[in-house]
């Protein structure tokens, strides 16, 4: 995914009685990212392995570069009612949700805007420099919104011409779904490409210290979570030039195009990982002004970057960037 956004702290001191190997911790690679889980209660190191083995399943599941996948299915059967897993049915309603609460900003159904703007393919084997020009996409598309999901006979059907990517909001619904399987086992902090939940009040009984960079590694901030998501979106990382063009993954649902609003990163704390990690690619859309009006409508806190560097920051923001 490159530079990490957002990072956990080393904390300034450390009370005596506690070490800093008594936790048990998990890295690995999966959804094409960095994954890291921490607990502070070493004994419970055994849901770690649980954890692994449900992140991999969830790209199995989901990704759109795996051509079995379940999300590949669907996509491929536009048209037509289909029977779908709960996992997919449940990640359906709450984007679902999510499309509705953001006014359509956020969309799952840009998947052929995607594609034409050079990204058909895993981030690793996308070429970098390429002199072939993006092909425009028209204005008028259906929506997520034309998605027909019943959930009673736990199906849904995509219109023609509608195809999905869940990268809006992949990472973000891993995490809370992760965070679930380790409820009563303690503070635990799960990390999917820089995404985070924190879940109780840390390794060291004062919460989890996270500290948040510039797309370029700088730190930028510190902030603490107690039972909160924090989650970046930028447009400087996953990018690429088409015909002299700079192209990036945030599309602007409403115009087909790669997002461009003067915002090189948005950083959000929410309730949960899914709510962050849209509201932070929503805002990052809307642009400052609408993008902070949104996110006070939502009580979610936001720091800003601007492509001219300056950092501002909604007016609770719980660090100290941007004032």
């Amino acid at each position: 995914m490159g530079q990490k956004s957002l990072a956990v702290a080393e904390p300034q001191a450390f009370p005596e009685h506690l070490g800093r190997d008594l936790v048990a911790k998990r890295a690995f690679r999966a959804m094409n990212t960095s994954v890291e889980v921490t607990l502070r209660d070493w004994s419970r190191g055994d849901l770690l392995d649980r954890i692994e083995h449900f992140f991999r399943r969830f790209e199995t599941r989901f990704s759109r570069f795996l051509p079995d996948s379940e999300l590949s299915e669907l996509n491929a059967g536009t048209g037509r009612q289909q029977s779908v897993s709960l996992e997919m049915l449940d990640l359906l309603l709450e984007s679902k949700r999510l499309h509705a609460l953001t006014g359509g900003v956020f969309d799952p159904a840009i998947l052929a805007a995607l594609e034409s703007a050079g990204y058909d393919r895993s981030f690793d084997f996308v070429e970098r420099e390429s002199a072939l020009p993006t092909v425009t996409q028209t204005s008028h598309h259906p929506t997520f919104a034309d998605i027909a999901i019943d959930a009673k006979s736990q199906t849904a059907m995509l219109p023609t011409d509608l195809r999905l990517d869940f990268g809006g909001i992949g990472k973000g619904y891993a995490i809370d779904r992760a965070d679930e399987m380790l409820n009563g086992a303690g503070p635990s902090l799960v990390s999917a490409g820089g995404d985070l939940f924190g879940r109780g009040d840390g390794p060291y009984g004062d919460g989890w210290l996270i500290a948040v960079t510039s797309p370029q590694g700088d730190e930028i901030d510190r902030i603490v979570l107690h039972d909160e998501a924090v989650a970046t979106s930028t447009v400087a990382l996953r990018a690429w030039n088409r015909a002299g063009r700079t192209m990036h993954h945030i599309i602007n649902p409403t115009t087909g195009q790669p997002a461009d609003t003067g915002l090189t990163s948005v950083t959000v704390v929410a309730r949960t990982a899914s709510d962050a990690d849209v509201f932070a690619k929503t805002a990052l859309i809307l642009g400052l002004d609408e993008g902070r009006r949104f996110l006070q409508q939502q009580e979610a806190q936001a720091l800003f970057v601007l492509d001219r560097g300056d950092v501002i920051a909604t007016d609770r923001w719980p660090g100290n960037a941007g004032r």
